[in-house]
């Protein structure tokens, strides 16, 4: 007896906490089973054996059992599909750009020369991770990039994003989107990110640029060919949360127009403006800045030709004007010639005269490998001409 009554009270103990884990995940079973169940066998009419209870209970055992485990499946798999779900709508993007450079110049603060000349040099790495915006009027996406490697932003850090903000729909009219965060530059035809731009060596124009922004911008598509955007910002650093500004930040707006075909000769034509009004970006003075670039249509699908313009009123005085012309010419299915022809004047430099002169060719030789090699001659104020060869690969991955 003393051995059937341990048995007894092992298989007791089991049951009970079979139930209680089952219960916990499965609340509708303990109201609509075990309860109608459980008290039948107990207080129904007749006779039950001590060894029918027994058996009652065995079996109520396996049934909690597997309805255990058959919920912990199933939570697993919901966590999976969850995960799932999340890593295909990621997508994680970058490249490695190396060069080396030949220099006859010292002109680095301008962009005249590379900063790092003769020499190899390992650029950047870049890394991108993001998720475009789903599905559904309230749809919601982000995006994070990161430099690493010596030359990053200039900031004296080997490590900095380049972006690091939330993409957000809101269902008025054909679709509000807002931009919430740290954001690339408004301004300027020439990016950061080396892969975006015809050369290695950046134009002059682009060192007097802001280049990073933390706030937030609306744009609304009105129809197929314009674009509008606004926003609120703290500065144009490349630093994030480095608020320069005034207290109350600096605004910004532009206009992205696409001529329609029905304009004949003119269609396909590219216009896009935009200004930010009372702001800091190199710790100086608050300035207005205006820019301004046009992509012509050329009758060729092998020739582009853009113009652009940017102009810089400083509120303690002095203006900068840098005018841009970009030729991009296509001679092969592998190779690109490209050109670049800067002047104006830079009074935050103390540049009442400069000229740039840039001649590029491109040479996809290998899958999604960027190779090509440049010139670049610099002048201001007609004196000490830079001069500066270089060789350019960045592999995409």
């Amino acid at each position: 007896m003393t051995i059937l009554w341990r048995s007894t009270l092992f298989i007791v103990s089991k049951f009970y906490s079979f139930i209680l884990g089952t219960f916990a995940m499965n609340p509708s079973l303990f109201r609509e089973g075990f309860l109608h169940n459980y008290f039948s066998i107990l207080f129904s009419g007749g006779c039950i054996s001590f060894f029918s209870i027994i058996m009652k209970l065995i079996t109520w055992i396996l049934v909690f059992s597997a309805a255990g485990a058959s919920s912990s499946f199933s939570i697993a798999q919901e966590a999976a599909a969850g995960a799932d779900a999340l890593a295909a709508s990621t997508t994680l993007s970058g490249y490695i750009s190396t060069s080396y450079t030949f220099s006859d110049g010292d002109g680095a603060d301008l962009g005249k020369t590379n900063e790092d000349a003769d020499k190899f040099k390992l650029d950047i790495v870049s890394i991108t991770l993001g998720s475009a915006q789903g599905a559904g009027e309230y749809a919601a996406g982000y995006n994070v990039g990161m430099w690493l490697g010596p030359d990053d932003q200039h900031t004296d850090e080997t490590i900095s994003l380049t972006q690091a903000n939330i993409d957000l729909r809101v269902p008025i009219g054909t679709g509000l989107n807002l931009k919430v965060g740290y954001f690339g530059k408004l301004i300027g035809y020439e990016v950061y990110e080396y892969t975006d731009n015809a050369f290695f060596q950046r134009g002059v124009s682009f060192f007097a640029e802001p280049t990073h922004h933390t706030g937030i911008l609306a744009s609304y598509q009105i129809n197929d060919d314009l674009e509008l955007t606004a926003g609120v910002i703290n500065d144009g650093s490349a630093v994030v949360n480095n608020n320069q500004g005034d207290s109350d930040g600096a605004v910004a707006g532009a206009i992205n127009y696409t001529a329609p075909s029905s304009l004949g000769f003119a269609s396909g034509t590219s216009i896009y403006m935009a200004t930010i009004q009372e702001l800091k970006a190199f710790n100086t003075n608050a300035g207005d800045f205006w820019y301004t670039s046009i992509g012509l249509p050329t009758g060729n699908n092998a020739l582009s030709i853009d113009l652009a313009a940017k102009w810089i009123d400083w509120e303690g005085g002095g203006d900068d004007e840098i005018y841009q012309v970009f030729a991009s010419y296509k001679l092969t299915k592998k190779s690109t010639l490209n050109g670049r022809y800067e002047w104006g004047t830079s009074d935050e430099n103390s540049a009442t005269n400069v000229k740039s002169l840039a001649v590029g060719l491109s040479y996809n030789l290998w899958e999604n490998v960027i190779s090509r090699v440049e010139y670049l001659v610099t002048s201001v104020d007609l004196v000490n001409d830079d001069e500066t060869f270089a060789i350019n690969v960045i592999y995409s991955f």
